[in-house]
């Protein structure tokens, strides 16, 4: 392949071991790293920009990076103010805390909600294993409560109260990830809809510069053998920006 079709390859793996990290926690190990550069025999300048690039998208090679990484000095102030918060709730001890969960199992709402209480440094914990994949640590946490305060009533199933602590981080943990997938269902939705209004811009764009003037929806679906409506909702999603179309 010539320099440039490597250039373009280049590319679209950094893009595509991005988004394999972002299915695994913002993380990809060193051999899947390797693998994916391997036939573009690149220098170890160019594989240091592999790993910078990743470095900026908060994706750690081999372990996760450090939270104070991958987000914002906002967030993390907002993190340790809640933290700190936190702090002032005393969690009793192991006997007291089983009491606590075979009651909320037995469905008493005092105990459910002492349990959700004492439970929310643990929302807090998971919520730090899935920082950087896209969303605000608040709306992770977020996420995380509001289930937490769900699954303490829907305890009656379990046998047994250290089966309590898996149940909730599980119902937490997916909550946290549906919040991830639905974000990046939208940012996909996002690129689908930028992909579609560059096409029809650049193709009128080309048109309008053979022809010297702007043209139509009709010339532009003719030319280049395109839906009319399809045109017209790429002009639309452009908020009528596209100006070489009449």
């Amino acid at each position: 392949m010539d320099e440039r079709q490597k250039q373009v390859l280049f590319l679209k793996r950094l893009r595509d071991t991005a988004d394999t990290a972002a299915k695994n926690g913002n993380m990809i190990s060193e051999e899947e790293l390797e693998e994916a550069f391997a036939d573009l025999d690149l220098n170890e300048d160019q594989m240091t920009q592999v790993r910078d690039f990743l470095k900026t998208k908060g994706i750690g090679i081999g372990e996760a990076l450090p939270i104070e990484e991958v987000i914002s000095e906002e967030e993390m102030n907002h993190l340790r103010d809640y933290e700190e918060m936190l702090d002032s709730i005393e969690v009793p001890s192991d006997s007291v805390l089983d009491a606590v969960k075979l009651s909320a199992m037995a469905g008493e709402r005092d105990a459910q909600k002492r349990l959700a209480e004492y439970s929310l440094k643990k929302v807090v914990d998971i919520a730090r294993l899935y920082a950087g994949q896209g969303v605000y640590m608040e709306d992770l946490i977020g996420a995380g409560n509001e289930v937490l305060l769900i699954a303490v009533t829907q305890l009656a199933p379990l046998d047994k109260p250290d089966e309590v602590d898996g149940y909730l981080g599980r119902r937490i943990m997916d909550a946290m990830e549906d919040v991830i997938a639905a974000n990046l269902d939208e940012k996909a939705a996002e690129k689908v809809v930028e992909e579609r209004v560059n096409l029809v811009a650049d193709r009128a764009r080309e048109m309008a510069e053979e022809l010297g003037r702007k043209v139509s929806v009709a010339e532009l679906a003719a030319e280049y053998d395109m839906d009319p409506e399809d045109i017209r909702e790429a002009v639309r999603l452009s908020g009528n920006a596209i100006g070489d179309i009449q």
